[in-house]
Order: C-alpha cells, then sequence, then structure tokens
C-alpha cells in the first residue's frame, strides 16, 4: 500500500499476505509468462515517441486527478 496523501484518499488499496508454495509457483509462473510479451523501452526510445503519444500523455495527466 502507498502511504501518500492521493493513495489514502482516493485509492482502495490492501495489502495480502499469503504463505502457500502452490501459490507463490503460480505467481511466479505468470509473472514470467508476462515478461515473454514485455518489450523493455529503453531511455532514448521513450524520449523520441510520437508527438501525439506525448500529447496525449499530457492530456491525461491533467485529468488524473479526478479520475
Amino acid at each position: 500500500m502507498n502511504f501518500d496523501n492521493r493513495s489514502l484518499a482516493f485509492n482502495d488499496e490492501s495489502n495480502l499476505l499469503v504463505l502457500d508454495d502452490d501459490f507463490g509457483r503460480t505467481m511466479r509462473e505468470m509473472f514470467l509468462d508476462d515478461l515473454t510479451r514485455s518489450k523493455e523501452v529503453t531511455l532514448e526510445q521513450f524520449r523520441r515517441r510520437p508527438r501525439n503519444d506525448r500529447l496525449l500523455e499530457w492530456g491525461a495527466s491533467r485529468v488524473a486527478r479526478i479520475l
């Protein structure tokens, strides 16, 4: 859980601790499967992202407080 004012005021978060080897293996397998469909983005690639993406990010950041 994040202990910042925004998280405490707006986000419904909780923590869960599970002590179970089978559950841990399942979560690890899911994570590793996710990695096979992931793509690393370097800082240089991020800086060269299209102008439209930057504009959408800027717009989303303006309304994020009310979402």
